[in-house]
């Protein structure tokens, strides 16, 4: 048997989509980050290995997508997005994908401590504890908007 260099010097079809994944979803990450690494290496082996044991491609494709996104979080851009709509649509307007894109960018940008206190994955924010901070994280949203007369 011989020896692959499992580095990213060759074309990892899991490194592109992780990172075109990453890129949609505004994850504010380097594309050389050690776990995008990782993981792309993992997920390849992942697919190698189901299918040299008998799994079908489908199969060891959703086992490779599966070790692909471990140690990923949640985009904290998607958690603001998401929350700015379901709890701000009757106080700024929100009527356009540019004006929620605004509000996100604003938002985030003004409001550098927004994530604090939740935990960061190696990539993202954890969802559990995400769901345990939302009332706080919208909490400062509220009073950015107060602060700014917008609510």
């Amino acid at each position: 048997m011989f020896d692959n260099d499992r580095s990213l010097t060759d074309f990892n079809y899991y490194y592109s989509y992780l990172l075109q994944y990453l890129r949609l979803n505004k994850y504010q990450v380097e594309p050389d980050h050690p776990q995008i690494i990782a993981n792309s290496i993992a997920a390849l082996d992942a697919f190698e290995n189901a299918r040299r044991n008998g799994a079908t491609v489908p199969m060891a494709e959703a086992e490779a997508i599966s070790v692909l996104f471990s140690n990923i979080g949640e985009s904290e851009y998607n958690t603001v997005t998401e929350l700015i709509l379901e709890n701000f649509g009757d106080t700024i307007d929100l009527d356009s994908e540019d004006a929620v894109e605004y509000w996100t960018n604003q938002i985030m940008t003004d409001i550098p401590d927004l994530f604090d206190g939740v935990d960061s994955m190696a990539i993202g924010v954890d969802a559990l504890d995400l769901e345990l901070m939302e009332t706080e994280i919208v909490g400062r949203i509220v009073i950015y908007l107060s602060d700014n007369g917008l609510q």
